[in-house]
């Protein structure tokens, strides 16, 4: 089973987006706060990692190490911000993806079903 890990500060972005992911064959976990990340990532490799949240910065480094040479999940980012320099500077730092709000939320769900799809279980 593949394995889904939501990080935001906001309990309503947390349960619509657990919500939207409802009937994928995975397993959701949340988080609010990064620093919550590498402690919930030391027991579960994730498959992929979805950020909601407006300093999305924070999030990005938990993933850059990859433990015993696993590979690192999938990371999608959603946030407000809209510059380019911002998005690029995300990319560069270890976003997979990048979304801004609102986003739509079956467009989301369809990017994770596709890239899980892709993975082996």
């Amino acid at each position: 089973m593949h394995r889904i890990l939501i990080v935001s500060d906001d309990p309503f972005l947390r349960d619509m987006v657990r919500f939207a992911l409802g009937g994928l064959d995975a397993e959701v976990r949340s988080v609010s706060e990064a620093c919550e990340i590498r402690r919930v990532s030391r027991s579960v490799l994730f498959d992929v990692v979805i950020v909601l949240t407006v300093s999305p910065f924070a999030c990005c480094d938990c993933f850059d190490r990859r433990r015993n040479g696993l590979r690192r999940p999938v990371v999608y980012v959603v946030a407000w911000q809209h510059s380019e320099q911002t998005v690029l500077s995300l990319l560069e730092n270890g976003a997979d993806q990048y979304m801004t709000f609102p986003v739509n939320l079956q467009r989301l769900r369809g990017k994770v079903a596709d890239e899980l799809n892709r993975l082996v279980p």
